[in-house]
């Protein structure tokens, strides 16, 4: 091992485990990477040689990473982000967007706002490649090897960096069908059917504001969902009266197609955050966030101003 551990690993060699290790075969990686698939067998062997032990173990249709290779990702990362800072740094203004972003965001958040805007970046920045994970459960940021996540409602502790990005506002909505009175005050909502996205209600309560005064009231959801884009579906199909984010169901209101209900009164609001896994970003993460907020200042139902004043 000994004579193993005599040549260094070079930032090539990392760069092309990370790939790897992000993709799950050689052969995707080869693909990523412009080269071929015995290179990127060599590579990842000559790293094994330098470290002195196995990184991965490959059958005929699998790849999985060790322990050590886990350890070895996670510090590559790092490296490769950090000589990524430094060549923009020695670039200055030449600076390009280019490269890839992995990101990761909630499926209705990401489908409706994250997934168009990540569209319109790569048209205006042809060299960058972006990568998107549409999940709702909070991905781990250093072993999924994600450069940025959308997180929304209160962060939890973490070692993580987050930066706040705007305040989604949450309406009352109901299919007209729906409606055989009129609803006046927030009783009324109890005898109504009630359609429930898990991710906003406080447990099965709705609380309201107006003018200072507050009030909570029970409903009985007769179904529940725990995804938006199907929550948005199952009021458009006239399931019932449901509280949704605004820029889910923004054009059914104003197009007829769903009825805004007790506009006068607030609905609690939700903060989004990007998380960064490091404090420094590169010049085309920067430049992605950047982008995005100023989009998100476009979007109805997205509040960014209340949350930069907070910065």
């Amino acid at each position: 091992m000994g004579e193993a551990m005599t040549k260094d690993a070079t930032l090539s060699q990392l760069r092309t485990f990370l790939r790897i290790v992000e993709r799950g075969s050689l052969s995707a990686a080869a693909r990523d990477l412009g080269t071929t698939q015995p290179t990127v067998s060599r590579q990842l062997q000559d790293l094994e040689t330098a470290y002195g032990t196995a990184l991965v173990i490959r059958t005929t249709r699998t790849l999985r990473v060790t322990d050590s290779g886990r350890m070895v990702y996670e510090q590559a990362r790092l490296i490769v982000q950090s000589d990524d800072i430094l060549r923009e740094r020695l670039t200055g203004d030449n600076a390009e967007v280019e490269g890839r972003i992995r990101i990761a965001a909630p499926s209705g958040f990401g489908a409706f706002v994250i997934a168009p805007f990540c569209g319109r970046f790569v048209e205006r920045h042809p060299k960058v490649t972006l990568e998107l994970c549409l999940s709702d459960s909070q991905s781990d940021l250093v072993s999924e090897g994600i450069d940025v996540a959308i997180r929304i409602g209160k962060l939890a502790d973490s070692s993580l960096f987050a930066r706040p990005l705007a305040v989604l506002e949450e309406v009352l909505v109901s299919h007209p069908r729906c409606l055989i009175r009129p609803v006046a005050r927030p009783t009324d909502l109890q005898s109504l059917p009630w359609v429930a996205f898990s991710g906003l209600l406080d447990g099965d309560d709705v609380c309201l504001e107006r003018r200072g005064r507050k009030q909570k009231v029970r409903v009985t959801p007769r179904l529940r969902i725990d995804q938006i884009v199907g929550h948005r579906e199952a009021l458009l199909a006239g399931a019932g009266v449901g509280l949704i984010h605004r820029y889910a169901v923004d054009a059914d209101i104003r197009d007829g197609r769903l009825v805004q209900l007790l506009a006068d009164w607030r609905l609690p609001e939700w903060p989004v955050h990007a998380v960064f896994p490091v404090k420094t970003q590169t010049y085309r993460l920067q430049t992605w966030r950047a982008e995005l907020e100023q989009e998100l200042a476009t979007i109805p139902g997205v509040r960014n101003d209340v949350m930069r004043s907070l910065t």
